[in-house]
């Protein structure tokens, strides 16, 4: 069985210079990520020859585009030309990049049984609070990191998780234990994009419980860059038997949920379904282009005076909206911003994807994300990955 140690391959891949994956260091500055471009998928699905023991693929994929996902076959190594209508019925494919953004082919995002779960944490790339380590970060040797795709994981320990809806706005209330009431963080705040894609609004959650919302916030009308100077408080309570409400931020009221193409934010509490969440208008619920920037903490936010530009940098094109995602969400393969240059360093978490988590004997395959500027400008990661060892 392979080791977790990961210096005891370094004679081996110093024979791999050749084929350094460079990381940041061929990303450049990252400080326009709208209007980057890159060049048409690169693929690289060989095994490095003539090394022993490197048997693991590796698929440079352009997913710049802020809409289109590029659908990816593990089995062939191959990046597959499907349309999003005709991945939703194919099981062809087995995970989809779109920017930073992976998702696998089961539970609500396709109709494969693809799951995941996270083999190697890459603990010691965070501290005890799990706030990311910039030296280990900037130090990671990629080579060194590829050898965790070696290990003989024990999957039977592992908690393999399928696809669902993920909401891009977190970490706004707090659960009391004694109580089992909910109340609101009020540490933090949020920059939201509505649903017109081209308003904005700095928002703090002042007050929730189970049946009410209470939201303070200062509108950046579409076309301008800057705040207002008014502030805005407004409060919704759910209707009897409901468990969701829609507010309209622009007419600062809340609104029926059925105007999908109106509301900005919707509230959902659903405690027999163990659902507690705020959603942005598009992504999974409503027909807009809302999302989010955030959390940040609120001294931050108050203090600033854009929602779209900050010390100078534009950063419209750094929110994130809701979308059917799970593992990787939750354990995500990069950290944003170390070095205060807007740029994304991996941490070379390994993934285990179980490519039919219907069937025990089904293929898993090992899985990284080693870079994000991989064909010269960002949302074109490298990926790599091989089947599994067995124990």
């Amino acid at each position: 069985m392979a080791t977790t140690n990961k210096l005891n391959k370094i004679t081996r891949l110093s024979l791999l210079a050749f084929t350094s994956i460079g990381l940041v260091a061929c990303g450049g500055d990252d400080n326009n990520d709208s209007t980057e471009t890159v060049a048409d998928d690169i693929i690289d699905t060989n095994p490095v020859s003539n090394v022993e023991e490197t048997t693991y693929q590796t698929l440079q994929v352009n997913a710049a585009d802020y809409d289109e996902w590029k659908y990816i076959s593990l089995v062939n190594g191959s990046i597959l030309e499907l349309t999003d209508e005709a991945a939703s019925a194919s099981t062809d494919w087995h995970l989809a990049l779109r920017r930073t953004a992976v998702k696998l082919n089961g539970g609500v995002s396709g109709p494969g049984a693809v799951a995941a779960a996270v083999a190697d944490a890459q603990t010691e790339f965070y501290d005890s609070e799990g706030v990311a380590n910039t030296s280990v970060f900037t130090n990671a040797d990629a080579d060194i990191e590829a050898e965790a795709l070696d290990i003989d994981y024990d999957t039977t320990v592992l908690t393999f998780i399928s696809e669902s809806y993920e909401p891009a706005m977190t970490d706004w209330y707090a659960y009391d234990f004694t109580t089992h009431q909910i109340s609101a963080d009020t540490s933090v705040g949020y920059l939201i994009r509505h649903a017109d894609n081209a308003t904005y609004s700095k928002l703090f959650i002042d007050a929730v419980s189970y049946t009410d919302i209470t939201v303070r916030y200062t509108t950046q009308a579409a076309d301008t860059t800057q705040f207002a100077d008014s502030e805005n408080t407004f409060s919704a309570s759910f209707a009897e038997e409901s468990t969701e409400l829609c507010l309209d931020l622009d007419a600062g009221e809340s609104t029926a949920c059925t105007n999908d193409t109106v509301w900005d934010l919707r509230y959902e509490v659903n405690l027999s379904a163990r659902a507690i969440n705020i959603w942005t208008n598009g992504g999974v619920y409503g027909a807009g282009n809302g999302a989010v920037f955030g959390p940040t903490d609120i001294e931050t936010v108050e203090g600033y005076t854009s929602a779209t530009i900050i010390n100078n940098y534009d950063i419209s094109t750094h929110y994130t909206a809701d979308s059917s995602l799970g593992l990787f969400a939750d354990s995500s393969w990069y950290a944003y911003n170390l070095l205060g240059e807007h740029k994304l360093w991996p941490n070379f978490r390994t993934y285990i994807i179980d490519l039919d988590s219907n069937d025990d004997a089904s293929t898993k395959i090992a899985f990284q994300v080693s870079n994000y500027y991989s064909l010269g400008a960002s949302g074109s990661p490298e990926i790599r990955f091989q089947e599994l060892n067995a124990e």
